[in-house]
């Protein structure tokens, strides 16, 4: 009996020596469940509905190694999902926006140098170092992306077309802000209950040419940034379905009115309110058939006692 005890003890230990690194980086925090979407997405740079069921993300953590001063510069991100597919819409807030002519010579070659959304995903979420891949959006709607999990492509040196087949999105400028809208393909099978690690990061292009600021979204368990997917948070895909189309409020049903009648038929067709004259005359007749059935029934249950 030691024997087995002690082996039972043996196994236990060297499966958990086993099992102890591949989990290590479990220990990232959940940013929370991203529902499913019911509705389908249009991917053109405005909000649909759905999105504010979505799972919300603040992006506002700054990195003071990039830019010298404070940036102002701000974002909000929603996070949906359907089958095969990741859809996230960011809203970024910024009183400075960089000019769309530098913006252009720079968007083939370094695009991260760009006012843009940059979306990392570890999609299995068991990555111990840089194995994730990237997507982007700038204020001008270049798409660009660096794949290291799969092809190891990038788009940089292409257009934005190069981005055809990799995933979609669109963008809108207002003003000095802007939005950026992203549907990105699975890249390994995921579902319901699946882990994904996740990094948003905002571009900020300074209008001082001192650098770039980069803002973050909020982790919980450290300060990854990009390339660091061992250290992503990471956001769970709940099966619970999300719709932004609102029910359609009962419409009202008018009384069905009868006309044509014979004169002799039992129905009466009502197609004006009673009378309160009709209403007492109606009142009297219930009351006098009333205490008719009653009579009846004093009749009947005399014979069957007398019985």
């Amino acid at each position: 009996m030691k024997k087995a005890i002690s082996m039972i003890t043996a196994i236990i230990f060297v499966c958990s020596i086993l099992v102890t690194p591949v989990l290590a980086h479990k220990d990232n925090a959940s940013y929370g469940d991203a529902p499913k979407t019911a509705d389908a997405i249009t991917i053109d740079g405005v909000k649909d509905a759905v999105y504010d069921k979505g799972l919300k993300l603040e992006m506002n953590r700054q990195w003071e190694d990039y830019g010298d001063e404070e940036t102002d510069t701000r974002g909000t991100a929603w996070i949906l999902w359907q089958d095969g597919f990741l859809y996230v819409f960011g809203e970024i807030r910024q009183s400075f926006l960089q000019d769309a002519g530098e913006a252009e010579d720079k968007q083939s070659n370094s695009p991260w140098e760009c006012d843009s959304l940059e979306v990392f995903l570890d999609f299995t979420n068991d990555s111990d170092g840089g194995d994730c891949d990237q997507f982007r959006i700038d204020a001008w709607g270049y798409r660009s992306f660096e794949q290291r999990t799969t092809t190891g492509d990038n788009s940089y040196g292409g257009d934005a077309s190069s981005a055809d087949g990799i995933f979609e999105g669109a963008a809108k400028i207002n003003g000095t802000n802007y939005v950026a809208e992203f549907k990105i393909p699975f890249q390994h099978d995921a579902g319901a209950g699946s882990n994904i690690g996740l990094l948003l990061q905002i571009n900020d292009m300074v209008a001082d040419d001192e650098g770039r600021s980069i803002v973050f979204s909020g982790s919980s368990t450290g300060e990854s940034r990009s390339w660091q997917a061992g250290e992503f948070d990471y956001i769970v895909l709940s099966a619970d379905e999300v719709t932004g189309v609102e029910e359609a409020a009962p419409a009202d049903v008018a009384p069905a009115v009868v006309d044509d009648l014979p004169e002799d038929s039992p129905i009466v067709a009502i197609s004006a309110p009673i009378s309160s004259a009709q209403t007492g005359d109606a009142g009297m007749l219930i009351f006098v058939i009333v205490m008719a059935v009653a009579a009846m029934g004093v009749v009947l249950f005399r014979k069957q006692t007398a019985k």
